[in-house]
């Protein structure tokens, strides 16, 4: 059974091309393939941007509702890429209780 990643990204025009760099990526040395639908993935990847107060908003929004997904789905990786990730860091273990990041340590400390 292939892998499947959802990929949704929040703001400007770099992160799009980003995001498709990364799907590209994905596909290619990872054996993924891209879904439009959370649910299906094994790879819920949320590309980032702090730009608007509004769309960091959403990020946090987004990672409560995918957290359900995983709570179901314990393999289910979940991962933030783009400026909130870079901006927030550890932050966002802290503020997404029961958020478990795949690799929290790797995460910028911004306490």
């Amino acid at each position: 059974m292939q892998k499947k990643v959802f990929i949704k990204t929040f703001g400007c025009q770099m992160n799009e091309y980003d995001s498709s760099k990364m799907a590209a990526l994905l596909e290619a040395d990872g054996g993924y393939t891209c879904t439009d639908t959370p649910e299906e993935a094994d790879l819920i990847l949320l590309n980032t941007c702090s730009v608007r107060e509004k769309a960091q908003e959403k990020v946090f929004s987004d990672l409560g509702r995918f957290k359900r997904i995983q709570k179901d789905r314990p393999e289910v990786v979940i991962a933030v890429s783009g400026c909130v990730a870079s901006q927030e860091g550890k932050a966002i273990v802290k503020r997404e209780p029961g958020f478990r990041p795949s690799d929290a340590s790797s995460a910028p400390a911004n306490d």
